[in-house]
Protein backbone atom coordinates (compact mmCIF):
# COMPACT_ATOMS: atom_id res chain seq x y z
CA UNK A 1 0.00 0.00 0.00
CA UNK A 2 2.73 2.48 0.98
CA UNK A 3 4.74 1.86 -2.20
CA UNK A 4 2.17 3.95 -4.08
CA UNK A 5 3.07 7.13 -2.25
CA UNK A 6 6.86 6.83 -2.60
CA UNK A 7 7.14 8.35 -6.11
CA UNK A 8 4.72 11.15 -5.19
CA UNK A 9 6.78 12.10 -2.14
CA UNK A 10 10.02 11.85 -4.09
CA UNK A 11 8.69 14.21 -6.79
CA UNK A 12 7.30 16.77 -4.34
CA UNK A 13 9.01 19.58 -2.45
CA UNK A 14 6.01 21.72 -1.45
CA UNK A 15 3.38 19.69 0.36
CA UNK A 16 0.02 20.80 1.79
CA UNK A 17 -1.43 18.77 4.66
CA UNK A 18 -5.13 19.16 5.49
CA UNK A 19 -7.33 17.56 8.15
CA UNK A 20 -11.10 17.51 8.54
CA UNK A 21 -13.31 20.31 9.84
CA UNK A 22 -13.95 20.54 13.60
CA UNK A 23 -10.74 18.58 14.16
CA UNK A 24 -10.18 16.17 17.03
CA UNK A 25 -6.96 14.85 18.52
CA UNK A 26 -6.37 12.28 15.81
CA UNK A 27 -6.88 14.84 13.04
CA UNK A 28 -4.49 17.43 14.51
CA UNK A 29 -2.10 14.82 15.89
CA UNK A 30 -1.79 13.15 12.48
CA UNK A 31 -1.54 16.50 10.71
CA UNK A 32 1.31 17.76 12.88
CA UNK A 33 2.95 14.37 13.24
CA UNK A 34 3.25 13.96 9.48
CA UNK A 35 4.38 17.58 9.15
CA UNK A 36 7.32 16.92 11.48
CA UNK A 37 8.19 13.73 9.61
CA UNK A 38 8.15 15.45 6.22
CA UNK A 39 10.19 18.40 7.47
CA UNK A 40 12.82 15.90 8.60
CA UNK A 41 12.87 14.76 4.95
CA UNK A 42 13.66 18.37 3.93
CA UNK A 43 10.19 19.03 2.52
CA UNK A 44 8.46 22.42 2.66
CA UNK A 45 5.21 21.71 4.50
CA UNK A 46 2.07 23.77 5.11
CA UNK A 47 -0.45 22.37 7.60
CA UNK A 48 -4.06 23.54 7.27
CA UNK A 49 -7.26 23.11 9.27
CA UNK A 50 -10.38 25.09 8.42
CA UNK A 51 -11.27 25.45 12.11
CA UNK A 52 -7.75 25.90 13.44
CA UNK A 53 -6.46 23.97 16.45
CA UNK A 54 -8.78 23.41 19.44
CA UNK A 55 -7.61 24.83 22.76
CA UNK A 56 -7.08 21.43 24.35
CA UNK A 57 -4.58 20.49 21.63
CA UNK A 58 -2.43 23.59 21.81
CA UNK A 59 0.19 21.77 23.85
CA UNK A 60 1.27 19.92 20.70
CA UNK A 61 4.63 20.95 19.21
CA UNK A 62 4.12 22.98 16.05
CA UNK A 63 0.47 23.89 16.57
CA UNK A 64 0.98 27.65 15.91
CA UNK A 65 2.12 26.78 12.36
CA UNK A 66 -1.35 25.47 11.41
CA UNK A 67 -3.19 27.85 9.07
CA UNK A 68 -6.87 27.89 8.19
CA UNK A 69 -6.20 27.99 4.44
CA UNK A 70 -3.27 28.47 2.11
CA UNK A 71 -2.86 29.84 -1.39
CA UNK A 72 0.75 28.77 -1.71
CA UNK A 73 1.54 26.74 -4.83
CA UNK A 74 2.00 23.08 -3.93
CA UNK A 75 2.88 19.94 -5.84
CA UNK A 76 1.23 17.46 -3.45
CA UNK A 77 -1.82 17.54 -1.15
CA UNK A 78 -2.24 15.02 1.67
CA UNK A 79 -5.64 14.71 3.36
CA UNK A 80 -5.63 13.27 6.87
CA UNK A 81 -8.41 11.64 8.91
CA UNK A 82 -11.14 12.76 6.50
CA UNK A 83 -13.55 10.18 5.11
CA UNK A 84 -14.54 12.37 2.14
CA UNK A 85 -13.17 15.42 0.37
CA UNK A 86 -16.00 17.70 1.50
CA UNK A 87 -14.94 17.16 5.12
CA UNK A 88 -11.73 19.06 4.35
CA UNK A 89 -13.82 22.23 4.28
CA UNK A 90 -12.48 25.51 2.97
CA UNK A 91 -8.87 24.49 3.67
CA UNK A 92 -9.05 22.60 0.37
CA UNK A 93 -9.98 24.31 -2.89
CA UNK A 94 -10.13 22.67 -6.29
CA UNK A 95 -9.18 26.02 -7.80
CA UNK A 96 -6.11 26.45 -5.60
CA UNK A 97 -5.00 22.85 -5.15
CA UNK A 98 -6.80 20.76 -7.76
CA UNK A 99 -3.79 20.43 -10.05
CA UNK A 100 -1.71 18.67 -7.40
CA UNK A 101 -2.13 14.94 -6.71
CA UNK A 102 -4.13 14.19 -3.58
CA UNK A 103 -3.09 11.43 -1.16
CA UNK A 104 -5.84 10.27 1.20
CA UNK A 105 -4.58 8.90 4.56
CA UNK A 106 -7.32 7.64 6.85
CA UNK A 107 -8.73 4.77 8.89
CA UNK A 108 -12.51 5.30 8.71
CA UNK A 109 -14.45 2.32 7.37
CA UNK A 110 -16.71 4.74 5.48
CA UNK A 111 -13.84 6.42 3.60
CA UNK A 112 -14.85 7.11 -0.02
CA UNK A 113 -11.34 6.59 -1.48
CA UNK A 114 -11.40 10.04 -3.05
CA UNK A 115 -7.65 10.44 -3.45
CA UNK A 116 -5.45 9.73 -6.44
CA UNK A 117 -3.68 7.49 -3.92
CA UNK A 118 -5.51 6.10 -0.91
CA UNK A 119 -3.72 4.89 2.21
CA UNK A 120 -6.80 3.76 4.11
CA UNK A 121 -6.64 1.08 6.80
CA UNK A 122 -10.03 0.55 8.50
CA UNK A 123 -8.41 -1.88 10.94
CA UNK A 124 -6.15 0.81 12.38
CA UNK A 125 -7.21 2.46 15.62
CA UNK A 126 -6.45 5.91 14.27
CA UNK A 127 -5.05 7.84 11.34
CA UNK A 128 -2.00 8.46 13.53
CA UNK A 129 -1.40 4.71 13.46
CA UNK A 130 -1.48 4.76 9.65
CA UNK A 131 1.02 7.65 9.61
CA UNK A 132 3.25 5.69 11.99
CA UNK A 133 3.07 2.65 9.68
CA UNK A 134 3.98 4.89 6.72
CA UNK A 135 7.05 6.16 8.55
CA UNK A 136 8.07 2.62 9.41
CA UNK A 137 7.58 1.40 5.85
CA UNK A 138 9.68 4.23 4.41
CA UNK A 139 12.40 3.91 7.03
CA UNK A 140 11.87 7.39 8.48
CA UNK A 141 13.13 8.04 11.99
CA UNK A 142 10.53 9.53 14.35
CA UNK A 143 11.65 12.44 16.50
CA UNK A 144 10.13 13.45 19.85
CA UNK A 145 7.90 16.15 18.30
CA UNK A 146 6.35 13.78 15.77
CA UNK A 147 6.04 11.10 18.45
CA UNK A 148 4.12 13.44 20.78
CA UNK A 149 1.68 14.32 18.01
CA UNK A 150 1.14 10.73 16.83
CA UNK A 151 0.65 9.38 20.36
CA UNK A 152 -1.99 12.08 20.86
CA UNK A 153 -3.86 10.66 17.87
CA UNK A 154 -3.73 7.15 19.32
CA UNK A 155 -4.83 8.26 22.79
CA UNK A 156 -7.76 10.39 21.65
CA UNK A 157 -9.21 7.98 19.09
CA UNK A 158 -9.00 5.03 21.51
CA UNK A 159 -10.31 7.12 24.44
CA UNK A 160 -7.19 6.33 26.41
CA UNK A 161 -6.76 2.78 24.99
CA UNK A 162 -10.27 1.75 26.07
CA UNK A 163 -11.93 0.98 22.72
CA UNK A 164 -12.50 -2.57 21.53
CA UNK A 165 -10.02 -2.28 18.63
CA UNK A 166 -7.02 -1.75 20.91
CA UNK A 167 -4.57 -4.65 20.54
CA UNK A 168 -1.05 -5.55 21.61
CA UNK A 169 0.08 -3.91 18.36
CA UNK A 170 -1.54 -0.63 19.40
CA UNK A 171 0.15 -0.68 22.78
CA UNK A 172 3.43 -1.58 21.11
CA UNK A 173 3.19 1.51 18.90
CA UNK A 174 2.44 3.65 21.95
CA UNK A 175 5.47 2.22 23.74
CA UNK A 176 7.70 2.88 20.71
CA UNK A 177 6.53 6.50 20.56
CA UNK A 178 7.14 6.96 24.28
CA UNK A 179 10.64 5.52 23.90
CA UNK A 180 11.57 8.36 21.53
CA UNK A 181 10.18 11.09 23.76
CA UNK A 182 6.35 11.21 23.70
CA UNK A 183 4.78 11.91 27.10
CA UNK A 184 1.62 9.91 27.81
CA UNK A 185 0.93 11.84 31.02
CA UNK A 186 1.00 15.23 29.26
CA UNK A 187 -1.35 13.93 26.55
CA UNK A 188 -3.89 12.35 28.90
CA UNK A 189 -3.87 15.45 31.09
CA UNK A 190 -4.35 17.71 28.08
CA UNK A 191 -7.05 15.86 26.14
CA UNK A 192 -8.80 13.55 28.63
CA UNK A 193 -8.62 15.34 31.98
CA UNK A 194 -8.59 19.11 31.49
CA UNK A 195 -11.45 21.31 30.22
CA UNK A 196 -11.82 25.07 30.26
CA UNK A 197 -14.75 26.74 31.99
CA UNK A 198 -16.52 27.54 28.71
CA UNK A 199 -16.57 23.82 27.93
CA UNK A 200 -17.99 23.06 31.38
CA UNK A 201 -20.60 25.78 30.79
CA UNK A 202 -21.68 24.25 27.46
CA UNK A 203 -21.75 20.73 28.87
CA UNK A 204 -23.84 21.82 31.83
CA UNK A 205 -26.50 23.42 29.65
CA UNK A 206 -26.44 20.59 27.11
CA UNK A 207 -26.75 17.93 29.82
CA UNK A 208 -29.70 19.77 31.33
CA UNK A 209 -31.42 19.61 27.93
CA UNK A 210 -30.64 15.92 27.28
CA UNK A 211 -33.45 13.48 26.48
CA UNK A 212 -33.67 9.69 26.25
CA UNK A 213 -36.14 8.21 23.77
CA UNK A 214 -36.09 4.64 22.41
CA UNK A 215 -32.69 4.10 24.08
CA UNK A 216 -31.23 7.05 22.18
CA UNK A 217 -29.86 9.81 24.40
CA UNK A 218 -29.46 13.12 22.64
CA UNK A 219 -29.00 16.80 23.21
CA UNK A 220 -28.54 19.94 21.14
CA UNK A 221 -26.21 22.92 21.37
CA UNK A 222 -27.91 25.82 19.57
CA UNK A 223 -26.03 29.02 18.84
CA UNK A 224 -27.96 30.77 21.60
CA UNK A 225 -26.51 28.32 24.13
CA UNK A 226 -22.98 29.12 22.98
CA UNK A 227 -23.67 32.83 23.36
CA UNK A 228 -24.38 32.24 27.05
CA UNK A 229 -20.99 30.52 27.36
CA UNK A 230 -18.73 33.23 25.91
CA UNK A 231 -19.62 32.26 22.35
CA UNK A 232 -17.17 29.33 22.45
CA UNK A 233 -17.20 27.35 19.20
CA UNK A 234 -15.51 24.06 20.08
CA UNK A 235 -16.61 22.82 23.47
CA UNK A 236 -18.77 19.81 22.60
CA UNK A 237 -15.90 17.42 21.88
CA UNK A 238 -16.21 14.40 24.13
CA UNK A 239 -19.80 15.08 25.15
CA UNK A 240 -21.22 12.24 23.03
CA UNK A 241 -18.65 9.88 24.56
CA UNK A 242 -19.87 10.88 27.99
CA UNK A 243 -23.56 10.54 27.14
CA UNK A 244 -23.28 7.03 25.66
CA UNK A 245 -22.28 5.81 29.11
CA UNK A 246 -25.88 6.25 30.32
CA UNK A 247 -27.39 2.91 31.41
CA UNK A 248 -30.68 3.75 29.66
CA UNK A 249 -29.10 4.39 26.25
CA UNK A 250 -27.48 2.41 23.43
CA UNK A 251 -26.70 5.41 21.23
CA UNK A 252 -25.79 9.03 21.98
CA UNK A 253 -26.17 12.00 19.62
CA UNK A 254 -25.03 15.60 19.99
CA UNK A 255 -26.38 18.22 17.58
CA UNK A 256 -24.21 21.35 17.36
CA UNK A 257 -25.63 24.31 15.47
CA UNK A 258 -23.03 26.31 13.53
CA UNK A 259 -23.12 29.69 11.88
CA UNK A 260 -24.15 29.56 8.23
CA UNK A 261 -27.12 27.24 8.68
CA UNK A 262 -25.20 24.00 9.35
CA UNK A 263 -25.53 21.42 12.11
CA UNK A 264 -22.69 19.12 13.13
CA UNK A 265 -23.91 15.73 14.30
CA UNK A 266 -21.79 13.46 16.51
CA UNK A 267 -22.94 9.90 17.22
CA UNK A 268 -21.62 7.21 19.55
CA UNK A 269 -22.90 3.69 20.21
CA UNK A 270 -22.42 0.78 22.54
CA UNK A 271 -20.53 -2.32 21.44
CA UNK A 272 -22.44 -4.26 18.78
CA UNK A 273 -24.35 -1.34 17.27
CA UNK A 274 -23.26 0.50 14.12
CA UNK A 275 -23.90 4.24 13.65
CA UNK A 276 -21.45 4.69 10.77
CA UNK A 277 -23.92 3.60 8.10
CA UNK A 278 -26.49 6.12 9.29
CA UNK A 279 -23.84 8.83 9.12
CA UNK A 280 -22.86 7.68 5.63
CA UNK A 281 -26.44 7.91 4.33
CA UNK A 282 -26.55 11.48 5.65
CA UNK A 283 -23.37 12.50 3.87
CA UNK A 284 -20.93 11.80 6.69
CA UNK A 285 -18.97 8.80 7.90
CA UNK A 286 -16.81 7.41 10.65
CA UNK A 287 -16.46 4.21 12.64
CA UNK A 288 -19.17 1.71 13.60
CA UNK A 289 -19.25 3.11 17.15
CA UNK A 290 -18.22 6.72 16.49
CA UNK A 291 -19.48 8.63 13.46
CA UNK A 292 -20.86 11.96 12.39
CA UNK A 293 -22.05 14.22 9.62
CA UNK A 294 -22.81 17.85 8.86
CA UNK A 295 -26.29 18.79 7.68
CA UNK A 296 -27.31 22.06 6.05
CA UNK A 297 -30.69 22.41 7.71
CA UNK A 298 -32.41 24.13 10.63
CA UNK A 299 -31.58 22.52 13.96
CA UNK A 300 -35.04 21.00 14.50
CA UNK A 301 -35.04 19.49 11.01
CA UNK A 302 -31.58 17.98 11.49
CA UNK A 303 -32.73 16.43 14.76
CA UNK A 304 -35.77 14.82 13.14
CA UNK A 305 -33.79 13.43 10.20
CA UNK A 306 -31.05 11.92 12.30
CA UNK A 307 -33.25 10.51 15.05
CA UNK A 308 -35.67 8.95 12.54
CA UNK A 309 -32.78 7.36 10.64
CA UNK A 310 -31.24 6.04 13.85
CA UNK A 311 -34.50 4.51 15.08
CA UNK A 312 -34.97 2.68 11.78
CA UNK A 313 -31.37 1.48 11.68
CA UNK A 314 -31.33 0.32 15.29
CA UNK A 315 -34.59 -1.58 14.83
CA UNK A 316 -33.08 -3.48 11.89
CA UNK A 317 -29.84 -4.18 13.75
CA UNK A 318 -31.66 -5.47 16.82
CA UNK A 319 -33.92 -7.65 14.70
CA UNK A 320 -30.91 -9.07 12.86
CA UNK A 321 -29.18 -9.73 16.18
CA UNK A 322 -32.25 -11.49 17.58
CA UNK A 323 -32.52 -13.67 14.47
CA UNK A 324 -28.83 -14.57 14.68
CA UNK A 325 -29.23 -15.55 18.35
CA UNK A 326 -32.27 -17.67 17.52
CA UNK A 327 -30.37 -19.49 14.73
CA UNK A 328 -27.46 -20.10 17.10
CA UNK A 329 -29.79 -21.77 19.61
CA UNK A 330 -31.43 -23.95 16.94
Amino acid sequence: MFDLVVPLLAASQRILLICHVAPDGDAIGSLLGLAWLLKDQSKHVVSASQDGVPKDLRFLPGWPTVVRRSSEPVDLVIALDSSDRERLGTAFSADRHGQAPLVNIDHHVTNLRYGATNLVDPHATSTAEVVYALAQALGWSIGPEAAQCLLTGLVTDTRGFRTSNVTQKTLGIAQALMEVGASLSIITEGVLERRDFDTICIWGKALAAAQVVDRIIWTAIPLSMRERCSGVKQSDSGLANFLVGADEADVAVVFSEREGGEVDVGMRSRLGLDVAQVALTLGGGGHPRAAGCTLRAPLYEAQERVLDALRASLAKQRAAGANASERARS
